[in-house]
């Protein structure tokens, strides 16, 4: 830290920036029959969210402990 005429200044490193989200060609459609859904160009799947299969999200974290009985 440096002093100027009895301040004390202080400041951030400079970062570079994160990188750029993936895209994915623009104009897609979704593939299951009869669907005329355009796909953004951030979502890399061939279907839109409604024909997507369901997935089970398992939660990250701590298990709770058990009360003693």
């Amino acid at each position: 830290m440096r002093t100027e005429r009895g301040k004390r200044l202080q400041g951030a490193l400079v970062r570079s920036l994160p990188a750029a989200n993936r895209t994915y060609p623009e104009g897609r459609v979704c593939a299951a029959d009869g669907c005329d859904t355009r796909i953004s160009i951030y979502n890399g799947s061939k279907l839109c969210w409604q024909h997507e299969p369901a997935r089970i999200r398992l939660p990250h974290g701590r298990r709770k402990k058990r009360d003693a009985a």
